[in-house]
């Protein structure tokens, strides 16, 4: 099988999303960008993560055409091709549907920085692309464009975008901007909440990228 690997560690990383409670149903998908042969591989459309395979991710170009799979892939296909064309560096592209996120999504409100964890993922707040069509050009377009050089985006009325260089880490960073979007809005109902500035969001971000984990 084509990136068999690869395709196994999707359907491990999409049950255990689900079990997280950051997707409903067959809501969100997950790729893995393959560097040594440029392909993708993605979950396919609208099927349960509990039930899914190895051969039910399906393998594309960068461009989104299907190289290998007998099933229709996820209709953001183009938004996640769409991110791996402007950011070479990226491994993988995570799309999820959890509440928090999404209620600031449905407000079309950034997501302030006010924990260090969300701050080393984005260049002070986590920004929102303006709404466009599930599954369009347009989506893809104002997503990856808004995104730049984060690791974190949210989609208008629609969910979040994380990226990292492997599909371990961009699920971390969906747990992150999750967490970061409950506490901020709790924050903003408690009292005077802190917002960290530009400075502070530059030495978080850049101290999580030199020091941050094990050698």
């Amino acid at each position: 099988m084509l990136l068999e690997e690869q395709r196994k560690k999707i359907v491990e990383i999409g049950k255990r999303i689900q079990s997280d409670k950051l997707v409903p149903l067959t809501f969100g998908n997950f790729s893995i960008r393959d560097f040594e042969t440029g392909y993708v591989c993605i979950t396919p459309s609208g099927m349960p993560y509990e039930t899914l395979t190895p051969e039910d991710i399906v393998v594309v170009d960068v461009h989104g055409n299907n190289v290998d799979g007998k099933r229709t892939p996820s209709i953001e296909t183009g938004l996640h091709c769409a991110v791996y064309r402007k950011r070479p560096e990226v491994g993988s592209v995570v799309h999820t549907h959890s509440t928090f996120v999404t209620a600031w999504a449905s407000c079309n409100k950034e997501i302030p920085s006010v924990v260090a964890e969300v701050a080393a993922l984005v260049s002070g707040k986590v920004k929102c692309a303006p709404y466009r069509p599930c599954g369009s050009k347009e989506l893809a377009e104002v997503t990856s464009d808004c995104l730049g050089k984060d690791d974190a985006v949210l989609l208008g009325n629609h969910g979040v975008l994380v990226v990292g260089e492997n599909i371990d880490t961009a699920y971390v960073n969906a747990v992150i901007v999750e967490e970061g979007a409950k506490v901020a809005y709790y924050a903003q109902h408690i009292g005077d909440m802190r917002v960290l500035n530009e400075e502070e969001c530059a030495y978080e971000r850049e101290s999580a990228k030199k020091g941050y984990g094990q050698k």
